[in-house]
């Protein structure tokens, strides 16, 4: 019997912060002020310091990146980190690969679709509609049994879990994944070379 792999979606599956600063660079490039967006710079779910004129002209910009979430443009934008995709393929075979994903009501669907498009390998979509969470909120997931394993970008999702292998999917420090004392993956090639 397979051992249960829950992966987590965005900013670990998939670049969500290239494709968050792409539609930020392209609605305020003429904007004053405005600099280039660097996805790798990121270092809060707001975006707030390398979206600025999001904070400044909108009067709800966590209201605003989370439509970004879920526009057509997001969606578009979207990519894969490197190797990601080739490496899911193999992981299907040795395990029953769960993608476990938190998502706001308006982007939920979508995601789900761009999922069965791009990754039809995957059987599970286990989707926590979560209107105010910001990325997390998994300990609501009671399948996530203590003989799985789990990767995330969130600390605060390894931890409320039962899972009983843990990793982090770390490119970069960020605001929120510095508080985890457990193991690490920086790419998907490591991904490969620890769970193949």
């Amino acid at each position: 019997m397979k051992k249960d792999l829950y992966i987590d979606f965005d900013s670990t599956i998939v670049n969500s912060d290239k494709a968050i600063t792409k539609i930020y660079n392209n609605k305020y490039k003429d904007y004053e002020g405005f600099e280039l967006a660097i996805w790798q710079d990121h270092k809060n779910w707001a975006y707030k310091e390398i979206c600025p004129l999001v904070h400044i002209h909108e009067e709800h910009p966590s209201e605003v990146i989370k439509d970004y979430f879920s526009s057509n443009e997001f969606f578009e934008y979207l990519e894969f980190y490197e190797n990601a995709k080739d490496v899911i393929k193999e992981l299907v075979n040795k395990y029953n690969v769960i993608i476990c994903t938190s998502a706001f009501p308006m982007n939920a669907a979508r995601k789900v679709l761009w999922i069965e498009e791009h990754i039809p390998e995957i059987d599970e979509i286990i989707v926590l509609i979560n209107k105010s969470s910001h990325g997390y909120g998994k300990a609501r997931v009671p399948m996530m049994e203590e003989d799985s394993i789990f990767i995330d970008d969130h600390p605060q999702n390894l931890y409320s879990t039962k899972a009983s292998s843990k990793y982090l999917f770390k490119l970069s420090s960020t605001d929120y994944n510095n508080n985890w004392d457990g193991p690490i993956f920086s790419s998907w090639k490591q991904i490969g070379q620890t769970l193949l």
